[in-house]
Order: C-alpha cells, then structure tokens, then sequence
C-alpha cells in the first residue's frame, strides 16, 4: 500500500501518494470557447522534499525542452521529494510551431516576459497568471529549459545572483554543469519565471540547449535529461554520488550582436568561441553573392548563441555574447 502524502493538485493532476499523476490545467479559453489547456506531470517519492518546478516550451517552438522533460520523467522514481513538470507551457504557439501565441504575437506574447501575469489582461498574461500561481504556490526549485537557434548551443542561468537563496540557485547550476553559466541580474529579463519566482525565493535555472523546431539532437536530449537527474542527485531526490562536470564560466550579463543590415548572413563563429571587440563574427552576401560587408563584435565574450539566419533583416541578433568571463570561485 502506498504511503499517503499530503494531497497535491494543479488541474486535474492530482497527487496524494507516491508515484506519477498525469493531467491538464486550464490555463484560458480559445476563441470557440473551448478550454485551453496544459499537459501537466506529477511525480512524487516516498517522503516529502523538495518540489522541483520544470518546464517546457515556454517559447512554442523550442520543442528540445518537452523532449527532455518527457525524457526525465518517463521512467522517474524519486526516493523524496516532488518533480512537478509542465512540457508545453505555450499550448497556441506550440500548436502553431512559432516561438508566440497566434492570438498576441510579439503585442504582449511572449510568455517568458508576461509573468506572474495578469488576471485580466491578455490571453498570453492570463496563462501565465494561471501558471505562475501554482508555480508560486508549490514550487521550491525551478527550472526552465528554452533552445536558441542552432543545435549547438549549451548554456546557463542561475537566479538569484546574491542573497540567501544564491548559494541554492548556483548548486544546481553546478549539478547541472554547462559551463558557460550566467548569474542573473534581478533587474534583467523582467517578467520571466525565472526572475519572478527568484525574487520571491525560489532559486532556478534557465537551460538553454538546441535550436528551435528541428534543431537539436537525440543525444542533446538524453544529455539533458541525465544532467537534469544530477540535478535531482544534488537535492537527495534521487540516490547516487552527484556528477561533477567541471567548473563553470560566469558571466556579468549578456548582449546581442545586431545586424546593421539586411542580407544573407554566414556566421564566422561558434557557440563556445571567445571572441575580442572588434573580431568578425559573420559576413554579410547581397542576392547576386557577392560580399558587401563584414560583421564586427562591439564586445569581447564568449558566444553563447547564433542567429537563425542565414536572411536577416537589419536589427536581427547575429550574435548573443556573455560578457566578463571568468572562473568560478
């Protein structure tokens, strides 16, 4: 007989005992009328613990979080403590296979910048009011997982960057160990969960991990997955000696490299590369392909992530660099 744990709802999923609930959450209603709704997974050990928060998709075409989510959780059995795990947040724009909701686009949609939401606002900052109260109401620890634009990209943020809960929030950034790894300030990405429930003392992580759409790999998400449970292992949530990959990289901030110009861009950098102001970071081709210009960095950095390209309009992001690199201490 399982023990009996002290009962856990979010929608329909609800949890009073050890092992795996699944159910939807309302999180608004579409235009027919019709509810609209999130997948959502409990998953619970013998004793209480910890309750990690994870999910997905936040941006609807970044789908390398939903497979690594699914990837942990498929056959997860806690010894203590609480995975709560959300795979699609961004049901409409998941649908849709774009980055935002169809019904807001880029007037208030993105999800990542509306938290915790209003309950009468738009249908994107009523999501996440929905979402952000149970977030708020059980979670611990949190984690968000979001791509960029090429397979290739693997880094990390930790908030908050200083205070009691920074310790906490920079322990699971090391279980987690991508090496490039930013402290977040608490006055950057206004409006995200992971700077929202920071400031409420909830420690988390943003794992960014593969590109958009297609974009990512089957061993990205098994790598995911396995440095999502070294996570759990950092927690006492599951058994087994915590992996230490290496030390990790900080960062003051980040900044975009953006185009000056529109044209068919070929970049001449990698994610991982350090780079000094003043280096070239990509070229720019006019439609006959011939070379029009070339494309310098305004800072020195490491690259965490690549544009989508290869047209770019003007003002596009080329280049998104971390800032001061040095070793953590």
């Amino acid at each position: 007989m399982k023990k009996s744990l002290k009962k856990m709802e979010i929608g329909t999923a609800v949890s009073v005992a050890p092992g795996r609930v699944d159910g939807m959450l309302q999180v608004g209603s579409l235009p027919d009328g019709s509810p609209m709704e999130i997948p959502v997974i409990i998953v619970r050990g013998a004793e209480d613990g910890p309750v990690v928060w994870m999910h997905g998709c936040v941006h609807g075409n970044e789908y390398c979080g939903a497979f690594s989510i699914h990837a942990l959780t498929r056959e997860l059995t806690l010894q203590r403590g609480t995975v709560v795990a959300l795979p699609v947040l961004n049901i409409t724009g998941f649908q849709r296979q774009q980055r935002m909701s169809p019904f807001d686009g880029y007037n208030g949609g993105d999800l990542n910048r509306c938290f915790p939401g209003k309950p009468g606002g738009t249908l994107t900052e009523q999501m996440a009011f929905h979402i952000y109260q149970h977030l708020r109401e059980h979670a611990t620890h949190f984690v968000d997982v979001h791509t960029a634009f090429t397979a290739d990209t693997r880094w990390a943020l930790f908030a908050p960057p200083s205070g009691d809960k920074a310790d906490v929030a920079h322990g699971m950034a090391r279980a987690f160990g991508f090496e490039n790894t930013l402290p977040t300030p608490l006055d950057t990405l206004g409006g995200s969960a992971l700077i929202e429930a920071a400031k409420e003392g909830i420690p988390g992580l943003i794992i960014e991990a593969g590109g958009i759409g297609s974009a990512f790999s089957p061993e990205t998400v098994a790598d995911c997955a396995e440095r999502f449970r070294n996570v759990l292992r950092h927690l006492d949530m599951l058994p087994g000696e915590t992996t230490e990959y290496g030390g990790l990289t900080l960062f003051s901030n980040f900044a975009w490299v953006n185009a000056t110009r529109g044209g068919l861009f070929r970049p001449a950098v990698k994610c991982g590369n350090r780079i000094a102001e003043g280096d070239l970071v990509g070229r720019y081709y006019d439609v006959f392909g011939d070379l029009v210009e070339e494309a310098k960095s305004p800072f020195s950095g490491i690259v965490l992530a690549i544009g989508g390209g290869p047209v770019m309009p003007n003002g596009e992001i080329l280049v998104h660099v971390g800032l001061d690199p040095q070793p953590a201490r």
